[in-house]
């Protein structure tokens, strides 16, 4: 007649430090790359369209390198962010419904992506 669950009180309040961190830094990090997506889409060379060559208006043929470069920091900041993020999580693999984000590692692979096109960019 002894229930076990009784001899020992529940400690968890709610969750701890790394897990709130985890939730505040998937939203961090798809603002971020929000961010990292405008930049480098302004940056890319602009398309004529009608009203532009009706108008005879010349339109911007090359990729603006001052926009490139912000969107080269943002994808290095992501990709910091994103791994430290990562590094947090696996931290917290304790207990069995605890489970590595995909939104961090996606964003991971795309700064990457990004830091690599920026790089390759500035060879040419």
């Amino acid at each position: 007649m002894l229930h076990v669950e009784h001899l020992r009180p529940e400690k968890r309040t709610g969750p701890d430090l790394l897990v709130k961190w985890i939730k505040i830094a998937r939203i961090v990090v798809w603002v971020m790359l929000g961010i990292l997506i405008l930049f480098t889409d302004s940056a890319k060379p602009q398309e004529a369209t009608f009203f532009d060559n009706f108008f005879e208006v010349t339109v911007r043929n090359f990729w603006d390198q001052n926009l490139l470069f912000i969107s080269f920091i943002v994808a290095s900041l992501l990709f910091i962010f994103s791994f430290t993020s990562i590094l947090i999580n696996t931290m917290r693999l304790k207990r069995e419904n605890d489970r590595i984000s995909i939104s961090l590692i996606i964003t991971l692979i795309i700064s990457s992506v990004g830091i690599l096109f920026y790089l390759t960019m500035a060879i040419n």
